[in-house]
């Protein structure tokens, strides 16, 4: 039996690709620095990306109601169809650009406040604990109980940081050029970034038709049109997952400011600010929110930080159980216990990222099960 050309090909891919493996599996530590270099020189325009279609989705409902006011005036539609995406992406980049702006204005001020309370009652803090830990001592040596004694003098503490500082002054000022040079670095990729998704986003029809022209022209056709159909149900699942993620956050952000409001809790607005945008973590965000939200508190009056982490406690089991398999299980498609599957396995695997983006594969994954079961279903009865 001759071997044709297509499986010449494809004995030839076979050995390129073990001898790949083979030394890759030999060579991991220089694998892992080349595949971190391309990664790191590639990442502006992976962002770019990223931002690209969060602004997206703000630019299409916004085009849609644009072209509705194209057809109430018909006289000037040449016109107003020429400057339809250079103003509704403008918008878009004010609209996306203002809420984070928004977020950090609120944050910012907030934490400089805590900051400055922190050390003005630090002293006050220090002696609540001194007397704390004396009162306990007596309690406790009445069941036979002997605390080691201690004594918490603010001053020496107070020292003792100046001398750390002082002794470790030139450590200090390298890390704060080291951490200077890694956010200039961030603030650069991030502008290449946002440039580069600008420029997606003015021609986006554009690079869709002849990202789609190059796959047709190096895949045959029937695995081009399958790729297309799994990018398109991606794109979907994502747009969906994503829109479904944020309006959960304010669900959960409206809820934990209007209950800190009915009980009185400080901090208020900003803490319920930093729930909103950590619960666009899935499931496991506003537990981190509550800590960030708790150390606010906590220097406020340590009663009501308990207090607080407790209404949280059952604010994010119903959120957990109720709201956000209903709201992003119904957006994607996918069934709630699916929801809660998909995040606990990502999150296992990948951490933070897995769980960002275990939803949104689960329900691509589970849109291509269904739709390969109802092809096998009408093969069947055909």
């Amino acid at each position: 039996m001759g071997l044709n050309k297509k499986t010449m090909k494809q004995i030839m891919f076979l050995i390129i690709f073990t001898i790949l493996l083979y030394w890759g599996i030999h060579n991991f530590q220089v694998l892992t620095k080349l595949l971190s270099g391309i990664v790191s020189l590639i990442s502006p325009f992976l962002i770019g990306i990223c931002i690209a279609f969060l602004i997206n989705l703000i630019l299409v409902p916004l085009e849609k109601a644009y072209r509705k006011l194209e057809a109430k005036r018909e006289t000037e539609s040449t016109r107003m169809q020429s400057l339809r995406r250079p103003i509704c992406l403008v918008l878009s980049t004010l609209i996306f650009l203002g809420a984070i702006c928004a977020v950090f204005f609120v944050l910012i001020p907030q934490l400089e406040k805590t900051a400055q309370n922190f050390a003005e009652q630090f002293p006050a803090y220090l002696n609540e604990i001194d007397t704390w830990w004396q009162k306990l001592s007596v309690f406790l040596s009445g069941h036979g109980i002997v605390l080691p004694a201690i004594k918490i003098d603010h001053d020496t503490i107070m020292n003792a940081v100046n001398d750390f500082f002082a002794k470790n002054r030139s450590d200090v000022v390298d890390k704060t050029l080291d951490i200077t040079m890694s956010v200039f670095s961030v603030v650069i990729n991030v502008v290449l970034a946002f440039t580069f998704s600008l420029y997606l986003l003015a021609q986006k029809e554009m690079w869709k038709s002849r990202s789609t022209r190059l796959l047709r022209a190096f895949l045959p056709e029937k695995k081009a049109n399958k790729t297309l159909e799994v990018l398109s149900i991606s794109n979907a699942s994502f747009t969906h997952f994503v829109t479904g993620q944020m309006m959960d956050a304010l669900v959960i952000g409206f809820l934990c400011f209007i209950g800190m409001l009915i009980f009185r809790f400080p901090n208020a607005l900003p803490v319920s600010v930093i729930i909103c945008f950590t619960a666009l973590i899935p499931i496991f965000g506003a537990w981190i929110g509550a800590i960030i939200g708790a150390s606010l508190i906590l220097f406020i009056s340590p009663i009501k930080a308990l207090w607080f982490i407790i209404f949280l406690i059952i604010l994010q089991q119903i959120e957990g159980n109720l709201i956000y398999p209903k709201i992003v299980g119904k957006s994607v498609g996918l069934p709630g216990l699916w929801v809660l599957v998909a995040v606990t396995i990502g999150g296992s695997a990948f951490g933070i990222l897995g769980m960002l983006l275990g939803v949104p594969l689960c329900s691509v994954l589970y849109t291509l099960a269904q739709n390969y079961i109802v092809k096998k279903e009408n093969n069947c009865d055909a």
